[in-house]
């Protein structure tokens, strides 16, 4: 598997920018058409569409940093100062992990009193890891520790927010099962959601307060 996962690396290395971009562009455009408008005319044009559009943005990127069409996604973002995500992550990752097993310890004793008032404990833990997180996060106060961004990072965060809010969503809508369930299945969604929430507080806390940090640079430049 780790041989596989290297290879497909080394693949996408070598793919020029463009197209990369051009490729997502499309996929992006497919599924709002499938899941937004649930068209199927729409779902026809849709690829071509969002790949000349990623296309048209790929190459207004590269001219912006003076570097030509065949250049590869490693070395724009080598130029365009873009840092890997999962060094982001790893600013937030003690975080959030600290808040989310103590709140994971304080629920855990209400499953004696019944399944009944999980959900909205679940609920209450949530927010109180999401505002947690963003308050260290906020603390921080240095967006120049992220890099850049680049079209890639911004979709597949907003991708992975929407299937954890689905994830979340769902159940939440549904209610807890009507049926008894037992202790060690109620420890189980606890954990389980806590743990996505956690992901999502640090997806939120990365792409949501570095935008605010960039913001305010601007303006305090501006007033300069």
């Amino acid at each position: 598997m780790a041989t596989h996962r290297h290879s497909l690396r080394l693949i996408v290395a070598a793919v020029p920018y463009a197209v990369l971009v051009a490729v997502l562009g499309a996929i992006v455009a497919t599924a709002f058409a499938m899941f937004g408008l649930h068209s199927w005319p729409a779902m026809k044009v849709a690829p071509a569409i969002g790949a000349i559009l990623g296309l048209i943005f790929a190459i207004l990127s590269l001219r912006r940093h003076g570097l030509s069409f065949g250049t590869t996604l490693e070395e724009y973002r080598g130029a365009a100062r873009v840092e890997a995500l999962y060094d982001s992550y790893l600013i937030y990752a003690k975080i959030t992990g600290e808040v989310t097993v103590v709140v994971s310890i304080v629920e855990l004793p209400f499953i004696l009193i019944g399944q009944t008032p999980i959900q909205y404990i679940l609920v209450a833990g949530w927010t109180v890891m999401i505002a947690y997180t963003l308050y260290r996060a906020w603390q921080i106060r240095d967006a120049s520790l992220f890099g850049n961004f680049d079209i890639f990072q911004i979709a597949g965060g907003a991708a992975f927010l929407t299937i954890l809010g689905a994830l979340l969503y769902i159940p939440m809508q549904a209610g807890m099962p009507t049926q008894p369930v037992t202790a060690f299945e109620l420890v189980k969604i606890i954990l389980t959601s806590n743990a996505f929430v956690a992901m999502g507080a640090m997806i939120v806390a990365i792409f949501g307060l570095n935008c605010v940090y960039r913001l305010l640079s601007l303006m305090n430049t501006h007033r300069r």
